[in-house]
C-alpha cells in the first residue's frame, strides 16, 4: 500500500516536472520564432541595400515570405507547447501533440521547398564580373599564343 502511494506521488511529480519542462521549452521556442522574424527582416533589407535585378527582388520577397511564415509557424509551436502545462484531459493532448505534429511537418515541407529554391537560385547566378575577367583572361593568353605562333613561323 505504502508503495503504491509512492508511485502515484512519484509520477505525479515526474508529470508535473514534464509539464513545468515544457512550459520553458514552449517558452523559449517562441522567443526563438520572434527573433527568427527579426533575422528575416534584417536580411531582406540587406539585400535590398544592394542594387539587384527584378529576378533578383522576386526571388528575395518570396525567400523573405516563405521564412517568415515558417518562423511565425515556429512561433505558434512554441504557443503549443506551451500550452501542454494546462492541458490535462487526455483527447485534448491528443489533439494538441496532434497540432504539434502537423505544424513541425509544415515546417518541414516548407524547409524542403526552401533549400530547394535557394539552392535553384545559386546554380542559376551568374558572376557577371568574374566571367568577363575569365574570358578576357583567355583572350589574352589566346592572342599570346598567336603571337608565339606567328614568332617562330
Amino acid at each position: 500500500m505504502l508503495g503504491n502511494i509512492f508511485a502515484a506521488t512519484l509520477f505525479i511529480s515526474q508529470v508535473s516536472t514534464a509539464q513545468s519542462l515544457s512550459l520553458w521549452i514552449g517558452i523559449v521556442i517562441f522567443i526563438g520564432g520572434i527573433l527568427l522574424m527579426f533575422s528575416h527582416r534584417r536580411s531582406l533589407d540587406e539585400a535590398f541595400e544592394q542594387p539587384i535585378s527584378g529576378q533578383k527582388v522576386t526571388f528575395e520577397t518570396r525567400k523573405y515570405r516563405r521564412r517568415v511564415v515558417v518562423a511565425g509557424m515556429i512561433t505558434s509551436l512554441g504557443i503549443m507547447i506551451s500550452a501542454i502545462y494546462w492541458v490535462e484531459e487526455p483527447r485534448a493532448f491528443a489533439s494538441l501533440i496532434l497540432i504539434i505534429l502537423g505544424t513541425l511537418t509544415a515546417i518541414l515541407g516548407f524547409a524542403i521547398i526552401d533549400m530547394y529554391s535557394v539552392g535553384l537560385q545559386a546554380l542559376a547566378r551568374t558572376d557577371e564580373p568574374d566571367r568577363k575577367k575569365l574570358i578576357d583572361e583567355y583572350l589574352k593568353k589566346r592572342q599570346q599564343a598567336n603571337t608565339q605562333k606567328d614568332d617562330q613561323g
